[in-house]
């Protein structure tokens, strides 16, 4: 989504029990000796080269510091340790602002280690804090452990609780230290300075951070009202590269699983999943014309237990481990993870963007990973739905007008990649019958040699067409062929997944369909704010074959209806692109502080419309009557030339007090 920059951060989680910390970590008031005796705390502090020297004391007497417990290294490759550098203790209010005086001061040594002991009555908590600083640069690290390095990650994450607004005095220890410890499971190299180090973090792990925050900092919800049988769907992108730039691939996944949730104490869900149903199709080489396809479908029954947490404001929270694969090729490390799902309302029904990523690696004579042959790096793009199914589902219980919006992907090997967007609605007749009201189509291709193609228009129109959901909601049919999809309990949602391919494999089809049930009056959206779920396809001509990118909103991206002709877009939107099939991928992450015109119907359609200095933005989709889910196709239009980004939109209405912005 091509909108201006601001700036977010994120960086991730889980991993790590308190080391060597003297009585209970458990709250922000932990971690005082329980003998009465003051409690040291040590560690590095390291730094991008380009700013070691503005951190130093210009004089100082540089004296070597003897440890009894050797602190842990930079999770960060290419960091210099700061030597002379002047460490403080001090107090933070939730701006990350001093507060009183400084605690207690020492120095770092030649090695940039540094050792300080807590004053008395002074414990480990979120709002303290060691510091090293110069004229034109500063890193922070949060005290909640013994060991405590000071480093561009430790810098990021205390900024990313701030952004969140979080209340650091009241924050439990071992929330952050379980979200610092899990920065070590991601490769990371140092960047020229602290800025670019920044902005590297907030690209490779500004997800995880921005989504284990945002529970931090909510309260515990109710675990019993999101207990059931669930069906899910994702529809799901992704971009490889080779790190030679021989070879590059364009990937399309859908997955179809049942899980079932049951409610558990203190906000814990208890997750099963029992079956998945998958397709893959991959264009692979290096150059988009002469690519080959490879395609393949699996099921498989599972019976895998996990657990989440449900917050307050509704977000169920999942955590994945750092990973690692190997096959007889290549190995794959799959860093963690945070999967936040948003409830809508008051119902069973979740939507999640994901964000994942791998590095690829060769394999050792004795078949493990070799950390020394890095041969590349994937990235995963994914819009997920999960919904509590009906048990006794009837045709009379799917009637009246569903606005409809659709997304699909084709993958040629004759050197031709498209995306395709549509928006309409349904009429579902009450007795297992439907029309299909004619809409709007957009369609983006590009070509090997690196043209785009573009073409839009109206859907068709179709009478009389049949539907067959069996007691379960699962949508078996349409007009009596095969479809793969469900219904949710409430009998006012849709979602549909197809997949398809040639019985040469040259040829490779993708699509998802979400639908919503409309309003029979104007929704009332105005004051009403939205978590925003966005992933989009760009595909850009060009000499060298085309480039191709992803896109996908971070978790705390919000929109604001300030009124019923105007919304306000904040957070930001993480991108990941390249300019060639096989070229090398590159990840940002660009903030976004924008507004929207809008323009809603009495039946809920809804277009949305952001102008700026580059094109425009638009949203056409739908709301249902309580306005607490709308769906939306997105393109950008620039100010020359056709569309070059389509893709989808999801609204889910969160709480105004919701303090994860």
């Amino acid at each position: 989504m091509k909108l201006k920059p601001l700036h977010t951060l994120a960086l991730m989680a889980l991993l790590a029990a308190l080391a060597a910390c003297g009585g209970d970590s458990s709250s922000s008031s932990s971690g005082s000796p329980d003998d009465g005796q003051a409690m040291t705390i040590e560690g590095t502090a390291s730094a991008p080269s380009g700013m070691v020297a503005s951190l130093r004391e210009p004089e100082v007497l540089r004296v070597v510091l003897n440890f009894l417990i050797e602190p842990a290294a930079a999770a960060i490759t290419g960091l210099q340790p700061v030597n002379g550098a002047t460490v403080e203790l001090i107090r933070v209010d939730n701006d990350g602002n001093p507060v009183g005086e400084v605690l207690a001061t020492t120095t770092t040594s030649t090695t940039g280690d540094y050792t300080l002991t807590l004053p008395q009555g002074v414990n480990l908590a979120g709002n303290l804090v060691v510091r090293i600083s110069g004229p034109n640069a500063e890193m922070r690290a949060q005290v909640v452990e013994q060991a405590v390095n000071i480093d561009p990650a430790s810098e990021f994450l205390l900024r990313e609780f701030i952004a969140q607004g979080t209340d650091l005095e009241e924050l439990e220890v071992n929330d952050v230290v379980k979200l610092k410890g899990r920065v070590d499971d991601f490769d990371l190299t140092a960047g020229a300075d602290l800025t670019d180090m920044l902005e590297q973090l907030d690209a490779e792990v500004g997800d995880l951070v921005e989504n284990q925050v945002a529970v931090i900092n909510d309260g515990t919800g109710n675990a019993a009202a999101v207990a059931g049988a669930y069906r899910a769907n994702a529809f799901s992108l992704g971009l490889h590269d080779s790190d030679d730039e021989s070879s590059g691939t364009f990937a399309t996944n859908i997955y179809t699983s049942l899980f079932t949730f049951s409610g558990g104490d203190n906000g814990t869900v208890n997750i099963n999943l029992s079956d998945e149903e998958s397709a893959e199709a991959m264009m692979f080489g290096a150059t988009l014309y002469s690519a080959g396809l490879h395609y393949e479908t699996s099921m498989e029954e599972l019976d895998e237990d996990f657990s989440g947490t449900i917050t307050e404001s509704g977000i169920l929270s999942i955590e994945g481990e750092l990973e690692e694969e190997v096959n007889e090729e290549n190995a794959f490390r799959y860093p963690p993870a945070v999967y936040n799902l948003q409830r809508v309302a008051d119902r069973g029904l979740f939507f999640h963007v994901s964000k994942e990523a791998a590095v690829r690696y060769g394999v050792t004579p004795s078949g493990a990973l070799n950390p020394q042959d890095r041969r590349g790096d994937e990235a995963f793009r994914a819009l997920e739905v999960f919904a509590r199914t009906p048990t006794d589902f009837t045709d009379s219980d799917l009637s009246g007008d569903f606005g409809r919006v659709y997304l699909g992907t084709e993958l040629s090997v004759q050197g031709y990649l498209a995306v395709e967007a549509e928006n309409n609605v349904v009429s579902f007749g009450g007795d297992g019958s439907l029309d299909i009201v004619p809409g709007n189509f957009h369609r983006l291709g590009l070509t090997g040699s690196g043209t785009t193609q573009y073409e839009s228009g109206a859907t068709e129109a179709e009478t009389g067409l049949t539907v067959d959901i069996d007691s379960n909601g699962d949508v078996l049919a349409i007009d009596e062929e095969a479809e793969d999809g469900f219904i949710n309990e409430r009998y006012d949602f849709i979602s549909l997944m197809n997949a398809e391919s040639s019985t040469d494999t040259s040829f490779a089809w993708f699509d998802t369909t979400l639908m919503v049930k409309l309003p029979e009056s104007t929704p009332a959206i105005t004051g009403k704010r939205y978590r925003l779920m966005l992933l989009s396809v760009l595909l850009e001509g060009n000499p060298a074959g085309g480039g191709m990118g992803l896109f996908a909103s971070q978790f705390n991206t919000f929109l604001t209806l300030d009124s019923a002709t105007q919304a306000s877009l904040s957070g930001s939107i993480n991108e990941v692109r390249k300019n060639t099939l096989a070229a090398n991928l590159e990840t940002e992450v660009d903030p976004v502080d924008e507004t929207f015109s809008v323009d809603l119907a009495t039946n809920g359609a809804a277009t949305l419309t952001l102008e700026d200095d580059d094109g425009s933005s638009v949203l056409d989709g739908f709301f249902n009557q309580d306005a607490s889910l709308g769906l939306f196709t997105l393109r950008f239009e620039p100010l020359q030339g056709d569309p070059d980004e389509l893709g989808l939109a999801v609204l889910v209405e969160v709480p105004a007090e919701n303090n994860a912005e």
